[in-house]
């Protein structure tokens, strides 16, 4: 489990590695800000990616075996509300907000601020799924003081 990590205010992004050493922040940001949903794909120089839109949140990525859960903390009291949530998800109590499959060029992805270059970036988060095909789904998790926006990564 990787700690909180946030963006200066735009979307996280998930690429391929050996694309994201060439991503050009500058040149792209206009396409992925124009990603409404809480995750939507564009293509940049015949890269997929995946950009988890709509509005800033703090990201803490999740290992469960061969799954990676993308948690985004829309509002809560606290850390502590948030990670005992969390830690007791039940993915069929769930809404479901969107499905997506997305076929990468490699198993090996990062997830970054998609406005800062990758070498200036302390806030990376290395992915690596069994396969090069990854379904992404969406859940929404809404209680009186708590909102999450859930993506389930699988291959």
């Amino acid at each position: 489990m990787t700690d909180w990590i946030e963006t200066a205010g735009s979307p996280f992004v998930i690429m391929e590695r050996d694309y994201a050493q060439r991503y050009d922040a500058e040149k792209s940001y206009n396409t992925i800000c124009g990603v409404d949903e809480y995750a939507g794909t564009v293509e940049i120089d015949g890269h997929k990616i995946v950009v988890l839109g709509d509005e800033p949140m703090p990201v803490k990525v999740i290992r469960q075996g061969d799954e990676t859960i993308i948690i985004r903390w829309r509002y809560a009291p606290g850390a502590s509300e948030v990670e005992s949530i969390v830690n007791n998800l039940d993915f069929e109590a769930l809404t479901e907000i969107s499905r997506e499959v997305i076929d990468f060029d490699s198993r090996d992805l990062m997830l970054f601020d998609s406005a800062a270059y990758l070498k200036e970036d302390s806030n990376a988060v290395k992915l690596q799924t069994l396969h090069k095909t990854v379904n992404i789904t969406t859940y929404e998790y809404n209680s009186e003081s708590v909102a999450l926006i859930i993506h389930k990564l699988k291959s």
